[in-house]
């Protein structure tokens, strides 16, 4: 009760003063959010991933590939197979609103995240509460919106020098009862990239890690990931201990593997 009760407070200060210094995953990132409790009966349909809106729409939009300042707050899209609608405006239920659909993962700079309704569909167990959230994001420049939750890439990082490649850990917060995207991180992602120009060319990104976390928190004071660098072979290992899975890797340089 403690910690949520602190969560609530952290919470609460970000969307008040609305800057991004709250999470660490994105300096710039702002938030925007009416943040009253009123919660509404029902449930929200996500409009990105609405499959009749997405068999209609032709138009692709590339992913991006090369990221020349990684530092400004890289996070990872990664849609599902049959891709996201990204929107122009915040008005994601105008299907002519719709700038075209991304059918690859991407790197994106994610800048303002507007909180703007929580519903709560009830049932016998109590409910099950959705949310209407928008990101507003960019893509090689280009300004997108989506209700799509993208990946943060702030769990784990590791530099492989002889490589020359940035090894980073993608997840999604996929958070508890009222708070969307607070806590419990799941729908792992191994993602590896290339240092040219100073920059980050993508080289390899996994499909979702065979594992469930479990754990409402991860970050590498945590002791949950442990890893080390075999110079002999020149291969990466890393572990994720959950709640009551597990996840073994090697990356090679070229390769990941997923170890028994």
């Amino acid at each position: 009760m403690a910690d949520r009760m602190a969560r609530f407070t952290f919470f609460l200060f970000c969307a008040l003063v609305g800057v991004s210094s709250c999470f660490q995953a994105s300096a710039q990132k702002f938030v925007v959010a009416p943040f009253n409790f009123n919660v509404k009966n029902g449930f929200y349909t996500p409009a990105s991933t609405d499959a009749k809106a997405l068999a209609k729409v032709k138009a692709e939009v590339p992913a991006q590939t090369f990221m020349p300042d990684p530092e400004a707050g890289m996070w990872l899209v990664y849609p599902p197979q049959q891709g996201i609608l990204l929107f122009r405006t915040k008005e994601l239920k105008e299907l002519t609103n719709v700038a075209g659909k991304l059918m690859s993962p991407s790197m994106a700079i994610v800048d303002t995240i507007f909180y703007n309704q929580v519903y709560l569909q009830k049932d016998a167990d109590g409910g099950k509460y959705s949310f209407d959230m928008c990101y507003s994001l960019r893509i090689d420049g280009k300004r997108y919106y989506t209700d799509f939750r993208p990946h943060d890439l702030a769990a784990f990082r590791q530099e492989l020098p002889h490589h020359k490649q940035l090894l980073l850990l993608a997840s999604q917060d996929t958070g508890y009862e009222v708070y969307a995207d607070k806590g419990y991180p799941e729908h792992f992602h191994i993602a590896v990239f290339d240092r040219q120009n100073g920059g980050l060319k993508t080289r390899f990104i996994s499909e979702e890690l065979p594992f469930r976390y479990g754990y409402e928190f991860l970050d590498q004071s945590d002791n949950a990931i442990k890893s080390r660098y075999n110079d002999k072979d020149r291969t990466f290992h890393i572990a994720i201990q959950g709640l009551s899975e597990n996840y073994k890797g090697v990356w090679d340089g070229k390769v990941l593997k997923h170890l028994e």
